[in-house]
């Protein structure tokens, strides 16, 4: 796994060096579980308030508000999950949000903004284009929106 950075707009107001909110989005698969252990590290290190973000993505001619139940239930146990892996870090007080949303990457930025994110962390998801791979949908919104360092951890695609 690696990390890259990304964040074009430089604001005073966001320190890299001393991040005291982190947001992750967190879907309990096997990447977003090692970079959570990533992120509760680093939030240690910081002194930072974690926040992980479980997402319920709808079709947009469902109402947030009439969310599936099933759906909900899923990312009800990535919350589980995730306060797990908190709770052996040793993360104090992470805060753990499950929440619908339409669009991933949209409710991701959104989150930044209201949460007043310093520090974005994402894992790196692809999609196979014809040519080559490439970022998938949400990750490309969230680095073209985010108002705040956004930093990706994945590994590398293997060659087919």
């Amino acid at each position: 796994m690696g990390l890259k950075l990304f964040g074009w707009r430089k604001s005073k107001q966001s320190s890299l060096e001393t991040p005291k909110r982190l947001l992750m989005p967190f879907s309990n698969t096997a990447d977003d579980r090692e970079a959570l252990r990533f992120a509760c590290e680093l939030a240690q290190v910081f002194d930072a308030q974690l926040t992980v973000l479980c997402l319920v993505e709808t079709p947009r001619s469902i109402e947030l508000e009439c969310c599936p139940p099933e759906r909900v239930q899923e990312s009800e146990l990535a919350a589980a999950a995730a306060r797990e892996i908190a709770d052996e870090l040793g993360v104090s007080e992470p805060q753990i949000i499950v929440r619908p949303a339409h669009h991933c990457g949209y409710a991701i930025v959104n989150a930044v903004d209201e949460f007043q994110t310093e520090l974005l962390l994402i894992t790196a998801r692809y999609r196979n284009g014809r040519a080559r791979p490439a970022l998938d949908d949400t990750v490309e919104v969230v680095l073209r929106k985010a108002r705040c360092p956004v930093w990706l951890y994945g590994a590398p695609q293997e060659a087919d």
